[in-house]
């Protein structure tokens, strides 16, 4: 038998499910009259419009992935998803029928496999939870301009409203993810959470509002996309607190981020591309080289993270094959030693750099 030395460690993200958020965010932007960006990594963004949203047997496929190659990991599910409406109601863009079998492939199939996390609302522009109404400012630093300005009751509020959504169809949300985008308006004044930013702040609200929904709350985590500052973070790719208290009883608790590398398969978003490039930079034919090998002899966790609009490709599965040939190459590289693991059960199984949260 293996020994502990020897486990390779693994956990799977997935966000932006179920809109393309590289181009509604992008299309939103426009529509309130902002430039939009047009930085390398979204270059040609206007294409994407014929894949604007994740299909329910896109889902499926993923599911069915999941479940064949034993994946655990994070997932995110949109509440709002870009404004257009609420998964428990009706959302534009689908079928009634379709939202149903999203909502019970998310609920029935992956929850429990993965930790399913709400990114915030929309992961387009910020919401009015109460009505539904488009804020002029980026979710993600919407979020953060009530962090930094410690808006704690409008931030509960927004939160709250998320994971009400989600209850609401018989899915348990653990964590918050707060997506990667532009900020158009300039309300975050450069201290995103993207950049380490007031996690600290949004930790203590995201702990208090998931006890409301679950008193036996402990931990929780974000992912935010933000590089470790901590040095066996930055080393090994762990955790790291970035809120805690102490003294112990029902008030304390810790949360966590959780890194990743990037999305291996960003740049085949167009469809376009060499996908045997993309995996053999991870693991190579043969099983002996890539960077996941590499991260496993030097026991650092492999986390990695793709998106809705990677796995599709612009309507091409082009994602999906990569994302099947990776996990079929680490099974046969590592077999029984590769142990897959929900963001929750990571932090358990390979620890934490706890220097910058109390506690």
């Amino acid at each position: 038998m293996a020994g502990k030395e020897n486990v390779v460690r693994a956990c799977l993200i997935v966000d932006d499910v179920p809109v393309n958020a590289i181009y509604m965010s992008r299309a939103q932007h426009a529509a309130f009259g902002y430039e939009p960006s047009e930085l390398p990594y979204v270059f040609g963004w206007r294409e994407l419009e014929r894949n604007p949203r994740f299909l329910p047997d896109e889902l499926a496929r993923f599911a069915g992935i999941a479940e064949r190659f034993g994946v655990r990991g994070k997932f995110t599910y949109l509440p709002f998803p870009a404004g257009w409406g609420r998964v428990d109601e009706r959302v534009r863009g689908y079928s009634d029928e379709e939202l149903t079998r999203m909502n019970a492939i998310v609920r029935d199939r992956l929850d429990g496999r993965f930790d399913i996390t709400p990114e915030v609302m929309t992961h387009t522009m910020a919401i009015l939870p109460e009505h539904g109404a488009l804020l002029p400012h980026a979710e993600t630093h919407w979020i953060s301009h009530l962090c930094r300005e410690r808006r704690m009751d409008e931030l509960a509020e927004y939160i709250r409203a998320a994971y009400q959504i989600l209850h609401n169809i018989g899915i348990r949300p653990h964590g918050l993810t707060l997506g990667g985008m532009p900020d158009p308006s300039g309300i975050a004044c450069g201290e995103p959470f993207t950049k380490g930013h007031h996690r600290d702040v949004l930790g203590e609200v995201l702990l208090a509002v998931e006890r409301e929904f679950d008193s036996a709350t402990g931990d929780s985590f974000v992912y935010t996309g933000a590089p470790p500052v901590a040095d066996r973070s930055i080393r090994l790719r762990v955790p790291e607190a970035v809120y805690g208290t102490s003294g112990g009883g029902s008030e304390s608790g810790r949360v966590f981020e959780i890194h990743s590398i990037d999305d291996p398969v960003w740049f085949l978003a167009h469809g376009r591309g060499s996908e045997a490039l993309v995996v053999d930079r991870l693991i190579t034919h043969d099983l002996g080289a890539g960077s996941f090998v590499e991260d496993a002899e030097h026991g650092r966790p492999l986390v990695f993270t793709v998106h809705g609009q990677t796995l599709n490709c612009l309507n091409t599965g082009l994602g999906f094959k990569v994302l099947e040939e990776i996990l079929r190459r680490l099974d046969q590289r590592f077999g029984d030693r590769l142990q897959w693991h929900t963001a929750r059960e990571l932090v358990a199984a390979v620890g934490f750099d706890g220097r910058d949260a109390a506690g």
